[in-house]
């Protein structure tokens, strides 16, 4: 069950780009730097030195102080959030088309690779204001997010479609296990900091340590894929490319409507993904909402990376047996209870946030895997690079309404940030609905 495939150099490739880019967003996105901002905001706004959960008659309860403050930041990040999807979900389709021709796909790749570094680089200089933070780490990750559009387009390129569910699966495990290493060295000073061995005030250089180790792993594990993968499917290069792209962008729009089943897989697909990049971006955000202690959320993303390694292999095992759509439903199922469960957890109950990672960890790199390769396998081959564009913008989409709706409601519900999570119930049962109208198959292109 967990024997991995053999790999072609163009595959290996393929996958230790998925182990590059995953230290980044672990180490950066979804832990570390919602923990800078929290640190660096609370400064801002003398928050410093206030405790976040008191005892009052002799219970556990949140400090009115620390939370009426915090959760005006939290809610500032879950909304930028959402505005960065938004902006990635416009750009994603014109990259996939413009990429489409000759050429295009690696110098795009370049581009966005530099882009998301530097942006990373940027994040760990040391004295900057929470306005600049937001404002680096909105650039780093639009090119984080840009290079992956590319990224998942090329998985045509390198592998066959029998083929495509395996290596899919393959690089999400090897990337939840591989962005373990440099998570666990960039890790030490700040866990120095954390137990006292080294003063406080070094937890924000601890950070930035972090985000460096991180980003040497992106820059290094991204080369076999520059080196040894190439497009093997595209359009003659031709003056004013992008201009050519838009017109070919509105053409494949029009496309996709009349692709019954790829269009109803795309809507559905918008709705449960939204939920799983919710998750993976706002786990250490919505944990501080809910005053989980730091180390306690540490703890609980190893426990969602270590479990989701083996998880996604199985998933991919799995998939080959039963097919991709039911598998889609079994991680719309765990996330369903996920959130239900995080709707339960209270300054008491707090230990409910390992059985969230355990749930997670089953299901987040299978659903992803399988949906990347279920949507590869139905597309017009030598159009892939646009039908991924749009497959892209769909996926980026996803991210931008569950922030959103928790950020808003988090403070207009009786129940809080516990009362707000269950919104995110309506998108997943919604997508299971239209799932049931999707039949998996390879479609041809309309003829031009």
């Amino acid at each position: 069950m967990f024997k991995l495939p053999k790999l072609t150099k163009q595959e290996r490739a393929w996958v230790l780009y998925d182990i590059a880019n995953s230290a980044f967003i672990l180490t950066v996105i979804t832990i570390f730097f919602p923990i800078l901002y929290e640190m660096i905001y609370a400064d801002a706004h003398g928050l410093a030195g206030v405790e976040k959960v008191i005892e009052i008659a002799g219970e556990k309860a949140y400090n009115p102080i620390y939370k009426d403050i915090w959760i005006k930041g939290s809610n500032l990040f879950k909304y930028l959030t959402s505005a960065l999807a938004l902006t990635v979900a416009l750009l994603s389709p014109v990259m996939g088309a413009w990429s489409n021709y000759e050429g295009n796909k690696k110098k795009f790749f370049k581009i966005f690779l530099f882009m998301g570094i530097l942006g990373g680089l940027g994040l760990a200089i040391p004295g900057l204001s929470w306005v600049a933070l937001l404002v680096i780490f909105a650039i780093s990750s639009i090119g984080y997010n840009l290079t992956n559009v590319v990224y998942d387009a090329f998985l045509v390129d390198v592998t066959t479609e029998d083929r495509m569910d395996e290596i899919s699966a393959t690089g999400f495990a090897w990337g939840y296990i591989g962005s373990l290493i440099p998570f666990f060295i960039g890790i030490i000073p700040y866990g120095l900091t954390l137990f006292g061995f080294l003063p406080e005030e070094f937890a924000r250089y601890a950070i930035s340590i972090a985000f460096v180790i991180s980003l040497a792993w992106w820059y290094i594990y991204s080369q076999p894929l520059l080196k040894d993968v190439e497009q093997q499917y595209s359009i003659d290069q031709v003056e004013n490319s992008l201009g050519l792209s838009l017109r070919r962008l509105g053409k494949t729009f029009k496309e996709i409507r009349s692709y019954k089943y790829i269009f109803i897989f795309l809507i559905a697909y918008l709705l449960y993904i939204d939920v799983v990049n919710s998750v993976i971006r706002l786990a250490t955000n919505i944990g501080s909402d809910l005053f989980i202690p730091a180390t306690t959320m540490l703890g609980v993303i190893i426990l969602v990376q270590v479990i989701a390694f083996p998880s996604a292999i199985i998933y991919g095992r799995i998939t080959k047996a039963v097919g991709g759509k039911k598998m889609i439903f079994y991680g719309i199922f765990i996330y369903a209870i996920g959130v239900y469960v995080v709707s339960q957890i209270g300054a008491d109950t707090q230990y409910l946030m390992w059985v969230v990672g355990a749930l997670i960890g089953t299901a987040q790199g299978g659903i992803q895997s399988v949906s990347r390769s279920y949507f590869a396998k139905m597309v017009p081959i030598e159009k892939a690079n646009d039908f991924f564009g749009f497959f892209s913008v769909f996926g980026r989409f996803g991210g931008i309404f569950s922030p959103f709706l928790i950020a808003f409601f988090s403070t207009r519900m009786a129940g809080g940030i516990n009362d707000a999570v269950l919104l995110l119930l309506i998108p997943l049962v919604i997508a299971s609905f239209l799932l049931l109208f999707v039949k998996g198959q390879r479609v041809s292109a309309v003829p031009e």
